[in-house]
C-alpha cells in the first residue's frame, strides 16, 4: 500500500470513514435496496483500491495516485452515481429481456474491469487470470468440445448477468461482503485498536507461558484467538507472530519451528468459530442455513484441531528439554483478567447475541459499538476521536482485500451458474471418480489444493464449493458436511509446499528457511488433512451430542498418539518401534471413529485394539524408566 499524503490522503480518509458509517447505519435502520447497498460497498471499495494501491512497485509513484489512478477511483464513483439514480429503472426491467442503455454496457464493462484490476493490485494475477478464463468460457463457450460448452452470451447479456441483474458483481456474495463480513472485519479492527490483542497474549502467557514449550503454547492459544476474528491467516502471522515467533526462539526452537508453529496457529483461527475468519457466514450464505447451525457443527473439530498443534508442540519440547519463559517474564493470571476482563466482555455479549437468534449482521455492530464504549473502562485502551475516525477508516482499508476477492469470484460464480457448467463439473468428477466416494474426495481435495495455490482462501472455497459439493452431496454427504470440509481442504495451500505464502511470511519474520518453515507446517498441520476425513465419514457434524463427543474424544486420543509418533515421544522419549506403534495406535483409532463405514462392533473392536496398543506402549515405555533407575 502507498503512504498517502495531502488531497488523496483526505479523499481516502473521507471515502472510507463515510463507507463504513453507511454500513453501520443499514445495520440498525434497515439495509437499502439490494443494488443500492451492494452497489455503494462495491464501488466505493474500488475507489479505495485505486488511490491506496499502486499499479505496480516500478513504473507506479509510491507516495500519490497517479492520473491514472485518479481516472478509475473517479470512474468507479460515476458508475456509483450512475447506478443510484437509474436504480428503479433496473428493479422494474426483466434480465436478458429489456432493452440497454448504451451506457449501461459502458458502465457494466468498465465496472467488471476495475473489479478484475482491484483484485490483481490486492491479491495478484493469479484472479485477474482465472477471472479472464472465466469470462472468454462465457463469451466464447459455444466454440467449446460438448463436454464442457453452452451457448455462450453476447455483450448485452454478459452486462445484463455481471451489472443489471443480482447474478453477478451484485450477487449475494457481495452482499454478504457490504454486510456480515464488513461488521465481523470492523469487530477485529476495533478489537485491535483498542489493543485487545496484547490482552490475548498476556492472557496466554500467564496460562501456558512457564509450561514446557511455554511461548509455543502461547502462540497456540493467542494466535489461533485472534486468527478467528482477524479474517485473515497472513494478517494475523504479520502481527502476532512479530511477539511469538522471538519468545519461541529464545527458548530454544528453531527457527523454521518457530515459523511453522506461528503458522499453523493461526491457520487455526480460519476454522474456530465464532467468526472463522468470515468462513461461517459464507458456508451459511453458500448453502442457506442459520449461522448459528455452522457455529454448532465446528466446535468439536476446532477443539480438536487446537488440541492436536498442542500436542505436537508439547512432544516436540518435552523430546528437546525445551523450557517455558521465566515466571519474571509471566503476568499473573489474575490480575491480568482484571485489567482485561472488560475486553473480553464484548466477545461473550456477541456469542449471546447469535445464540438469541439476531441477525450476525445486527449481533457483530452492536459488538463492534461496545468495544469502543467498554474501552472507556480503562485508561490504557480508551480510544480517543481521532483514534475512533481512524478506526472507522481501518475498518474500510482491511475489507479492500476481501471485496476484491469477492468481486473476481462473483464474476467467476455468476459465470458457473448461468453458463450451466456447475452441473456438468458434477457429473465429470462423479464420471473420474466412477461414483466412489473415497475418489470423488480425493479429486476435491486435490482441486482445492491446487487453487489454494494461487488463491486465498476464501475465492478457493467459493469456487470449488460451487463445482464439487454437488458431487459430494450426489454421493449422500449432508451439505453442511460437504461444505465444511471443503472449507477445510482450501485451508490446505496456506501450510503445504511448494505454495505456501502464510508459512512464507512466517518463515520471514523468523529469519528461517522459507521452505524448511513450509514442511515443518505441513507436518504440525497434517491434521488438517486427517479431521475432514474423520467427519465426512461418521456423524461427528451431524450425530447426536453424545455420539459427536464420544467421537471428538477418541479422536482427541487418535491426534495424541499420531502427533506423538511423528514426534517421537510418549510416555518419555520413543524410539523406531515406539513411533510405529504409536502410527498403528493412531490408525486404529481413527478407523474407529468412521461410524458410517464400520458398526458399532465393529468400531469397538477397533477401538479396544487402538488403546490396547498405547497400554503396551505404555508398558514398554514404563519398562525402560525401571531399568534405568535399577
Amino acid at each position: 500500500m502507498r503512504t498517502l499524503h495531502g488531497f488523496p490522503r483526505m479523499l481516502a480518509f473521507v471515502i472510507g470513514v463515510v463507507l463504513t458509517i453507511i454500513t453501520f447505519y443499514t445495520a440498525f435502520t434497515g439495509l437499502f435496496l439490494a443494488t443500492i447497498q451492494r452497489s455503494i460497498h462495491l464501488n466505493l471499495i474500488l475507489a479505495l483500491v485505486f488511490l491506496w494501491f499502486p499499479a505496480s512497485k516500478k513504473y507506479s509513484p509510491q507516495n500519490k495516485p497517479s492520473i491514472l489512478d485518479y481516472v478509475c477511483s473517479f470512474s468507479s464513483l460515476l458508475i456509483l452515481f450512475w447506478t443510484l439514480i437509474n436504480t428503479d429503472r433496473f428493479l422494474s426491467r426483466m434480465v436478458f429481456v429489456s432493452e440497454i442503455d448504451p451506457l449501461d454496457i459502458l458502465c457494466g464493462i468498465v465496472l467488471v474491469a476495475l473489479s478484475i484490476e482491484a483484485g490483481r493490485r490486492t491479491m495478484g494475477w493469479v484472479l485477474v487470470v482465472l477471472s479472464g478464463l472465466f469470462i472468454i468460457y462465457g463469451l466464447f463457450g459455444q466454440y467449446l468440445p460438448s463436454l464442457v460448452s453452452h451457448s455462450g452470451f453476447n455483450l448485452n447479456e454478459f452486462v445484463d448477468l455481471m451489472y443489471l441483474s443480482q447474478r453477478g458483481l451484485f450477487s449475494s456474495l457481495m452482499g454478504l461482503s457490504a454486510t456480515i463480513l464488513f461488521c465481523f472485519i470492523a469487530f477485529g479492527t476495533f478489537l485491535q485498536a483498542t489493543k485487545t490483542d496484547k490482552h490475548y497474549m498476556d492472557l496466554s502467557l500467564a496460562l501456558a507461558g512457564d509450561k514446557a514449550g511455554g511461548p509455543a503454547k502461547v502462540a497456540v492459544l493467542s494466535s489461533a484467538a485472534m486468527g478467528s476474528i482477524s479474517g485473515s491467516t497472513m494478517s494475523n502471522v504479520v502481527t502476532t507472530g512479530t511477539l511469538t515467533i522471538p519468545m519461541m526462539k529464545k527458548t530454544g526452537y528453531k527457527p523454521h519451528e518457530a515459523g511453522a508453529i506461528e503458522t499453523v496457529s493461526s491457520a487455526a483461527g480460519q476454522i474456530i468459530p465464532p467468526v472463522m475468519g468470515t468462513g461461517a457466514f459464507l458456508i451459511a450464505a453458500i448453502i442457506g442455513v442459520e449461522y448459528i447451525d455452522i457455529v454448532k457443527v465446528s466446535i468439536i473439530p476446532a477443539i480438536i484441531f487446537v488440541i492436536s498443534i498442542w500436542f505436537f508442540v508439547d512432544f516436540k519440547a518435552k523430546r528437546r528439554g525445551i523450557r517455558g519463559l521465566e515466571k519474571e517474564e509471566i503476568p499473573g493470571f489474575l490480575n491480568t483478567l482484571k485489567n482485561s476482563w472488560h475486553l473480553f466482555l464484548q466477545l461473550i455479549i456477541l456469542i449471546g447475541l447469535l445464540i438469541m437468534k439476531f441477525t450476525p449482521f445486527i449481533a457483530g455492530s452492536i459488538a463492534t459499538l461496545l468495544i469502543f464504549l467498554l474501552s472507556y473502562v480503562r485508561k490504557d485502551s480508551r480510544m480517543g476521536i481521532k483514534s475512533f475516525f481512524k478506526a472507522l477508516e481501518k475498518c474500510s482499508i482491511n475489507m479492500m482485500m476481501i471485496t476484491g476477492i469477492i468481486a473476481c469470484a462473483s464474476i467467476i460464480v455468476g459465470v458457473i451458474n448461468q453458463s450451466g457448467i456447475m452441473n456438468r463439473t458434477t457429473s465429470i468428477i462423479l464420471s473420474l471418480a466412477n461414483d466412489n466416494l473415497v475418489l470423488t474426495i480425493i479429486i476435491i481435495c486435490l482441486i482445492s489444493y491446487l487453487l489454494g495455490m494461487g488463491l486465498p482462501v476464501v475465492t478457493a472455497y467459493i469456487i470449488v464449493a460451487t463445482l464439487g459439493a454437488p458431487a459430494l452431496i450426489e454421493l449422500g454427504v449432508p451439505a453442511i458436511v460437504a461444505h465444511l470440509a471443503i472449507f477445510w481442504f482450501s485451508q490446505l495451500s496456506t501450510i503445504t509446499p511448494p505454495v505456501c505464502m502464510t508459512a512464507f511470511a512466517a518463515a520471514a519474520i523468523a529469519k528461517a528457511h522459507p521452505m524448511r518453515t513450509g514442511f515443518a507446517a505441513l507436518k504440525i498441520g497434517s491434521t488438517f488433512y486427517i479431521i475432514p476425513i474423520v467427519f465426512l465419514f461418521s456423524t461427528l457434524l451431524v450425530g447426536d451430542w453424545i455420539t459427536r463427543i464420544i467421537i471428538g474424544m477418541i479422536t482427541i486420543v487418535a491426534m495424541y498418539v499420531f502427533a506423538a509418533g511423528m514426534e517421537g515421544y510418549i510416555f518419555g522419549k520413543a524410539n523406531l518401534v515406539i513411533r510405529i506403534l504409536s502410527i498403528l495406535s493412531f490408525i486404529f483409532l481413527i478407523s474407529a471413529t468412521l461410524n458410517t463405514i464400520f458398526s458399532l462392533f465393529v468400531s469397538i473392536i477397533i477401538l479396544l485394539i487402538g488403546l490396547g496398543i498405547i497400554m503396551l506402549i505404555w508398558v514398554i515405555q514404563r519398562s525402560k524408566k525401571v531399568t534405568i533407575t535399577t
